[in-house]
């Protein structure tokens, strides 16, 4: 894969999901970036009861070098400050408050480090009454946003969401606006600074649906019976599996879908025929297509709906997807081989660059700052010193033969 970050050196100082997100799309656009984790280790580590082999840290932090820093130890600080001397930016996803009792904050490093960007992600934004609040994206990305509440069927009980998802949503964002303020150091020799919230990803996410209430009086949660669009739904086929079919032309393709589910009979059916008339008498409409549906297997609608050229999908199962051979022959997922000698499929990042060809995977760090030794000779320490800097706990290292 085309390499465009191959010369830059990102401090990746973050944990669980939304910033190691950022610095896994950083690291696969080929930067250098260099894990910070506390004594005690990313508490990412341990999201999934039982885990030993840190998969989900895994997934988010393979192919980063790793360094375990005390950042509550002042000689900790120095070590940190001499990493940051060599990088181009500063990644965190520490709250403000934190940073600025560290220093680390963006307008005591600017001065500091001029030519550094400097990027945070955290849950609410840097201003109002929730500037500083903890928030994973469970808390500001789903419940905050709405997400949690507004698209489950009607009636139904909020959506349990899943785990890192606006993370990574996030982070893959987060990636994009730091390579921007990379792009824009090259043309006036100074850094930047550059913010992402959850809160804020997710509002942006919901921009359609925002304009729809204010201006359509958009209701939420929507019914299957009332969709947003009424050629936009799921439905039940034969053999219980369900097919999703988005149609947004509805004049283009209605003809072809009564076609379809054997309804010839209502091709010029002034009731369903144009969008709003569909839209008023959506109940009817959709449990007419439900009727339908239910005609046909799953299996027969994929090849009907292909032929006829239809946006549609077989409403599949996360599990699903690893053995997805779009998936799969995109490098969507790619095999992953844990330390203990395991393996399994991981998700890559969305962006490529020229082409899908993959490097060599390199394992995550390992608890306790695997290349400590390696990183700090690379700042000029000697193995004497840092073995001072690993009595007096500023640091942690596993020391390699």
């Amino acid at each position: 894969m085309n390499k465009p970050l191959s010369n830059i050196r990102v401090i990746d100082c973050t944990f669980y999901v939304a910033g190691p997100s950022c610095g896994k799309c950083l690291s696969e656009w080929g930067a250098e970036v260099i894990k910070i984790e506390p004594p005690t280790g990313d508490p990412g580590r341990t999201v999934i009861p039982g885990d030993t082999q840190d998969s989900d840290f895994e997934n988010y932090n393979n192919t980063k070098k790793g360094i375990v820093i005390n950042m509550k130890n002042p000689e900790g600080v120095v070590v940190l400050k001499k990493l940051l001397a060599t990088a181009d930016v500063f990644l965190t996803s520490y709250r403000t408050n934190a940073l600025k009792k560290l220093g680390l904050d963006y307008e005591s490093l600017s001065k500091e480090f001029p030519k550094l960007v400097w990027a945070q992600v955290n849950g609410f934004g840097d201003e109002g009454p929730d500037a500083d609040a903890p928030g994973f994206d469970t808390v500001a990305y789903w419940a905050r946003s709405g997400l949690m509440n507004d698209f489950v069927e009607t009636g139904t009980p909020i959506i349990i969401p899943p785990v890192g998802f606006g993370d990574a949503n996030a982070g893959v964002t987060l990636a994009g606006g730091i390579a921007a303020a990379l792009y824009e150091r090259e043309k006036t020799g100074h850094g930047d600074k550059v913010m992402l919230s959850l809160y804020g990803q997710a509002i942006y996410n919901l921009g359609h649906t925002i304009v729809d209430i204010q201006q359509h009086d958009g209701v939420y949660p929507k019914s299957r019976t009332w969709p947003a669009v009424p050629l936009m739904n799921s439905f039940k086929c034969k053999d219980g599996k369900w097919i999703y079919m988005a149609v947004l032309e509805h004049d283009r393709y209605y003809a072809s879908v009564m076609k379809l589910i054997d309804r010839e009979d209502l091709v010029d059916d002034r009731r369903f025929k144009s969008i709003f008339g569909a839209a008023i008498n959506c109940p009817a409409f959709t449990a007419i297509l439900d009727e339908g549906f239910m005609k046909y297997t799953q299996e027969e609608w994929i090849a009907k709906l292909t032929e006829a050229d239809i946006a549609f999908s077989p409403v599949c199962q996360t599990a699903d997807i690893v053995n997805d051979p779009q998936a799969i022959e995109n490098n969507f997922v790619r095999d992953y081989t844990y330390r203990d000698g395991t393996s399994g499929k991981i998700a890559m990042g969305p962006i490529q660059f020229g082409n899908i060809e993959l490097d060599e995977f390199t394992n995550a760090p390992r608890r306790g700052g695997e290349d400590t030794v390696e990183i700090m000779e690379g700042l000029g320490y000697t193995k004497e010193q840092i073995k001072e800097l690993v009595e007096l706990k500023a640091v942690k290292a596993i020391w390699k033969d």
